[in-house]
């Protein structure tokens, strides 16, 4: 009776071995799914990053344009501001005006 207690025991321990190397097996083919979702979720932050980086390259060449834009629209603005009358300008419409009133008056009181 003694082999056979020997030979259950053993076969015993030879199962409870398996048992164990099937859960550790279980538990690596875990942790490689685990490391196979990091480095997906990596590759997905990686990409976030560089279209971040690429949004940031875009927005700074748009207020770049868009201030050297607004820089020449006022420029324009004062350039024509500037191109006002010349003080010669004003003597002769002054001066066309007042000749235009006399001779209405003279027209409307020779009649």
């Amino acid at each position: 009776m003694a082999e056979q207690d020997d030979a259950y025991d053993r076969g015993h321990l030879a199962g409870e071995i398996n048992a164990r190397l099937a859960g550790h097996d279980q538990h690596f083919a875990s942790i490689n799914g685990s490391l196979a979702d990091i480095a997906n979720e990596m590759h997905g932050l990686k990409l976030a990053v560089q279209r971040l980086g690429d949004q940031a390259a875009s927005d700074a060449t748009t207020r770049i344009s868009t201030a050297a834009a607004l820089k020449d629209a006022e420029e324009a603005r004062r350039a024509k501001t500037d191109q006002s009358w010349s003080p010669w300008a004003k003597l002769i419409a002054v001066i066309l005006a007042l000749v235009a009133v006399v001779s209405l008056y003279v027209a409307w009181k020779g009649n």
